[in-house]
This record gives C-alpha cells, structure tokens and sequence, in this order.
C-alpha cells in the first residue's frame, strides 16, 4: 500500500516538519510508503492523467488548501481528511452553523455580518446589539486561525470597535465567554470513533486561552463519557477520519465545545500521554484505504 502525505509548501517551520516526519515514520512501521507531496508542486498536476501505477491508494492531506482537496477528490483519490470536512473545520462560522444543527452544546455565537469593504465598526450599531446579547467579556475570532491567534477577549465597546476593525472584511464571530473555563480546556485528539488520547491544558492564569504554544502546560486527561461522546459527535457531523478536539469546561463540569481542528499537532498528546498518535492515523486510513474498518465512518 502506498499513499501521499500532503502539506503546504509555505509551512517550513521545524515544529510542521517534525509532524511530517512522524507521520513517515509511521507509514514506513506499517509497511506502508508514504510519498511527502507539497500543494504547490501538486497545483498544476491534472488528475486524471496519473498512471495506474503512480496513483496513491490514499491520500493524507495534512493542509487546509481545500480547493486541492477537492480536486484530487474529483479526480478519485481517497483523500483523509474530506475536502468537505476540512473546509467546515477552518471556519469557525461554519463549524458553527453545523453543529448547531446537531444541538451540540456551545458559547452563544453571532457571526459577524458580510461586508465587502471594511465597516466603520464605531458607527455601527451591531457591537452594542454584540454585547447586550453576549455581555462582557466577550470573545472574537477571525473564522480562521490556529495556534489561538486571532483570538481575543474583549471587555468594553471601543475594545470590540478596534479588534473588528483590524479584522477588516475577514470572515469572524463573536462568542460568549465562558468564565467558568478561563485559562484551562481539554485537547481529545479522535482517530476513526474512538477517542485514542487526551490532555488537559492550563494556562496556570497567564492567558485566557489555553494553547501549549502560547505556554500553556499540558497533562494527561482521563476525559469522562460526556465528554468523549461530544468529541465523538462532533467528528461524525462534520465527517472527520480524524480530529483534535477542543472543550471548555461549563457550569458544573459539564462540556461546552470550543474548536476543532483537522490537522491538529500531535507533539503535545505524545509528550504528556504517551500515544503515538500518528501510529493511529496511519492505521486507521490504511484500515478504510483497504477496504477493512476500524469504526470509522
């Protein structure tokens, strides 16, 4: 069995580079050859004039360049993550509207309104209809962004005026914040329908947000059923062969679901959980790949 390993080409950074390789590595345990495939020298390949002999029995596509998974997708390759499913999870709009479908628990959203030229924000009368329906503090984000950037927490009116400001006419929403979570969610990383790991991550009251790159510290987390069955649910609505999947802790405990992430860095889990967690991939697409299943949709 072979397949395509396929990452942005603009991604240089040794932390992406390290996710490759494991990702390489455990293809090559699994007897399996697994070719690193970048988006830009994919671009201008036509599909549909790949050998038989040179077509990959799956494609892993650890990008978010949706429009190329799209077309290997046209030009029938298996591609993990979907095309689909990729493009709901990097907006955060979307991501939205589809779990609200399902009823699955989140922060009161708004999307923030389309405009094709950058609003004057301060003239507007959408931030104050913002806060009186979210209160403050409240949290914006850009619909798209990783790593907790573009994220901000905003605690007055002029506050809310400049972040929508500097956010131009990108796509973004506003959420209510959820204080009972400040500082501390849990990261549960899906592969097929099993949750293979998880940690919980803490700020230690530094940020609000509780992302290891912004220095936030990392344990493993023995995640109760509820939930598990949120991280669960939420990958079989947006149809996901694999996740990370964020959540903030609500009233009482219970899970409130924050993000979720396609291609989410595994380094973290591997370090405080001990799960190889390319291990799981590698072994779960090569499962559906060839016809066999592990529980997977």
């Amino acid at each position: 069995m072979r397949g395509w390993l396929v990452v942005n080409g603009f991604l240089r950074s040794d932390r992406f580079r390290a996710t490759y390789a494991h990702l390489v590595d455990a293809a090559r345990e699994a007897a399996i050859g697994l070719s690193v495939k970048t988006n830009v020298e994919l671009a201008p390949v036509d599909f549909s004039t790949v050998p038989p002999d040179e077509r990959p029995d799956f494609v892993l596509f650890w990008d978010k360049d949706v429009n190329l998974a799209k077309r290997l997708e046209m030009g029938g390759f298996r591609v993990c993550n979907s095309a689909h499913a990729i493009e709901v999870c990097d907006s955060k709009a979307l991501t939205y509207l589809a779990l609200a479908a399902r009823g699955i628990e989140m922060p009161d959203t708004i999307v923030v309104p389309l405009s094709f030229q950058p609003p004057s924000w301060g003239r507007e009368d959408f931030p104050d209809q913002a806060i009186e329906r979210l209160g403050l503090p409240l949290v914006a984000k850009e619909s798209s962004g990783s790593f907790g950037e573009q994220v901000h927490l905003v605690h007055a009116r002029e506050e809310l005026v400049a972040v929508l400001d500097s956010f131009g006419t990108r796509p973004a929403v506003l959420q209510r914040f959820v204080a009972s979570s400040v500082g501390r969610d849990a990261r549960l990383q899906v592969v097929g329908n099993r949750v293979v790991a998880g940690m919980l991550r803490s700020s230690g009251g530094k940020d609000f947000r509780a992302n290891i790159v912004r220095g936030a510290s990392a344990e493993a987390f023995d995640a109760p059923e509820s939930f598990k069955a949120m991280a669960l649910a939420v990958c079989r609505t947006v149809g996901l062969d694999f996740a990370g999947v964020d959540i903030l802790f609500g009233e009482g405990g219970r899970p409130v679901f924050c993000e979720v992430n396609s291609n989410a860095q595994f380094e973290g889990i591997r370090a405080c959980c001990g799960v190889n967690v390319a291990e799981e991939i590698i072994a779960h697409i090569a499962s559906i790949a060839g016809g066999g299943s592990d529980g997977g949709r």
